[in-house]
């Protein structure tokens, strides 16, 4: 009976959702008459759940609702005609190319090189060049490749300076020595004779878009992955002119040594706000990400975990380093976005353009052949008083050259091409090795370009993402103008709202003095009596600091709650009492309070802007929906939620 009852659950779920299926035309709701259909809601839906930290933007009622605001915008600014607006057009075309670009790739290639980039990646190398100068459209390299021949078996037999000092002009021979490199940091036919060129071997020459090569290779070793450390940051910068930072760093690693906690010197001491409240943590980086090569070393110098540094000194100020974890290269799962990325920009995307062409003339029956050329050829002739190609006069140059789908290319857009591409080839050539060179390259922006100008039609992923950033770009240029700019230049608006809310703009309580820390309370009571005695900081230092690090100061001024004083500090003037807080022992001097008083204008703006800017939104929504109809299909909902909750 139990396994019936089952089964009759499982019967009865799948009924309701086969007939709560939407179709692609079923309209979920109308803004003034403009539908939008149930699926886009339920696609933006899906995508966008893991995303929201706001539980009742979860629930599919609430979430409808800023839907509906969403679109109730969009609206808006067309009815504004941004959507027409030059700048709009220009960045939404620029993002559209970008989009496009990796939508014309070659999977199959493009992962056979994300892979082997991904094991170079692994590795680097360190080598020497010699490069011969040479462009990259000469077709006489007899001269260069024996030139470059001879120097190679001078590179294998002689001193690498030596040949320097000889040879390197910087102008038609260069002689380098390139140091470590891994993928991506040469071309890519250089970066593959380095990786395949066994270690003390000279490689065979080989052209790039520069010239003839020979490389040598000096070494190869594994990468150095990734590191992650805390750091304790001193600036060169103290507001505190009797602070010197040289001076704070050296007490500090004292502390350090003698046993102190790294995470909780880091949140009262170090200056580098970005991480002193996670204890000074860093993002993990990798060689080359940090923009200090000694903070880079001495990262990558830390062995085991928790190991220190000796401080040292960046243009930024001082530094003490602690090693949280090393982590050899990343898996290649993780990398493969990445990786995929630089391939397509990286000279490689030349091979996936070749193969996608291929693949492009294929769908769409073309050749790399057309018996329109030699007919052109036999017409062509260049001018060169007016330095620009010509047909024959009896020649029709409206005639259909190349034809690709629905789209025709007449003889004339390829005389224009000829023209407008003229540096692509050299003069003197015979017309038909140019004509035969441009009209490869001119097949293949044609083909790309009538993919380019369909992809939207043919690509529903393309579509939609396009779509979003379409619409996300016009909200913002809304958006901008509305809201976040109108409440940043609106001063009588933002002078009332101040007025009528002065109560959320309001200093804390805060106190002026200084701040004496020991891990034993014996030299805190010291501190009190000298202290007492109008001793200043620099001198109870002197005295209680001589032989090794028991009391630091800080001075200044702090907010109640900074991580600098401790929980226990009352909010009065004078000497506090020694307040115990974990393992650490103050005492406060406190030399002036400052209570809780009103924010002006000026010191509340920044505050200010951002509440007035939600003002402003709320209350344009409410006009919106004054402004536009708003109609739901409840029936369309239903099926919605049900698809949803399933």
């Amino acid at each position: 009976m139990q396994k019936y009852f089952i089964s009759l659950s499982i019967f009865c779920v799948s009924f309701f959702i086969s007939n709560a299926q939407i179709s692609d035309t079923d309209s979920l709701l109308t803004i003034s008459d403009q539908a939008v259909l149930a699926d886009e809601f339920v696609r933006v839906y899906n995508k966008n759940l893991n995303l929201v930290q706001d539980a009742s933007q979860k629930d599919l009622d609430s979430y409808l609702e800023l839907f509906i605001n969403y679109k109730l915008k969009l609206v808006e600014a067309k009815a504004l005609d941004y959507d027409k607006d030059p700048t709009y057009l220009k960045e939404f075309n620029s993002y559209k190319n970008q989009l496009t670009d990796a939508y014309l790739t070659d999977k199959k290639v493009t992962d056979a090189l994300v892979r082997e980039a991904y094991e170079r990646t692994t590795n680097e190398v360190k080598a020497q060049h010699i490069l011969i100068l040479l462009d990259e459209v000469e077709t006489d390299t007899l001269e260069a490749y024996s030139k470059i021949e001879k120097l190679r078996e001078r590179f294998i037999n002689e001193d690498f300076e030596s040949l320097r000092k000889e040879l390197h002009n910087g102008k038609s021979i260069f002689v380098e020595d390139l140091g470590y490199f891994s993928a991506f940091k040469m071309v890519y036919n250089f970066e593959s004779a380095a990786y395949t060129t066994k270690i003390g071997e000279v490689s065979r020459p080989f052209r790039t878009r520069f010239g003839f090569h020979v490389v040598k290779v000096l070494d190869k070793r594994k990468s150095r992955g990734q590191v992650e450390v805390a750091h304790i940051m001193i600036t060169n910068k103290q507001k505190d002119s009797t602070l010197v930072p040289k001076d704070r760093i050296q007490e500090l690693h004292r502390l350090l040594l003698q046993g102190e906690d790294f995470s909780e010197l880091a949140k009262q001491f170090s200056d580098d706000k970005s991480s002193s409240n996670l204890g000074g943590k860093l993002k993990p980086f990798k060689s080359g990400q940090i923009n200090s090569e000694i903070f880079e070393n001495t990262a990558f110098g830390l062995t085991n975990k928790e190991d220190l540094s000796q401080p040292i000194q960046t243009k930024f100020g001082w530094h003490i380093l602690k090693l949280i974890d090393r982590k050899p290269v990343e898996s290649f799962e993780t990398l493969k976005p990445e990786l995929e990325n630089q391939v397509g920009k990286d000279s490689r995307s030349q091979l996936v353009k070749a193969k996608m062409l291929e693949q492009l003339l294929a769908d769409y029956q073309l050749s790399n052949q057309n018996s329109n050329v030699a007919e052109i050829e036999s017409n062509l002739s260049f001018d060169s008083t007016q330095n620009v190609w010509k047909f024959s006069d009896n020649f029709e140059a409206t005639q259909p050259f190349l034809t690709i789908q629905n789209t025709t290319h007449t003889a004339q857009d390829f005389l224009e091409f000829l023209n407008k591409n003229q540096r692509a080839v050299k003069k003197e050539w015979p017309v038909s090795v140019i004509v035969k060179k441009q009209y490869a390259s001119f097949l293949e922006q044609s083909v790309f370009q009538y993919k380019r100008d369909n992809l939207e039609n043919e690509n529903q992923e393309f579509a939609n993402i396009l779509n979003e950033y379409r619409e996300g770009l016009l909200l913002f240029e809304l958006m901008q103008d509305k809201i976040w700019d109108g409440a940043k230049n609106d001063s009588i608006g933002l002078q009332t709202f101040y007025n009528d809310n002065k109560a959320n703009y309001v200093w804390p309580d805060r106190i002026e003095g200084s701040v004496a820390r020991s891990s034993d309370s014996k030299y805190t009571k010291k501190v009190l009596k000298y202290w007492r005695k109008n001793s200043s900081n620099n001198e109870i230092a002197e005295v209680l600091n001589k032989t090794k690090q028991n009391v630091i100061f800080s001075n200044g001024e702090f907010e109640i709650g900074h991580p600098a004083l401790p929980k226990g500090l009352d909010y009065k003037a004078g000497l506090s009492k020694v307040i115990q807080e974990n393992s650490n022992y103050f005492v406060v001097n406190v030399t002036a309070l400052k209570p809780s008083k009103q924010k002006s204008f000026e010191e509340a703006k920044g505050q200010l802007i951002s509440d007035y800017q939600t003002e402003l939104e709320l209350n344009w929504i409410q006009e919106l929906r004054s402004k536009y109809s708003v109609k739901v299909n409840e029936e369309v909902l239903s099926k919605v939620k049900l698809i949803i909750s399933n």
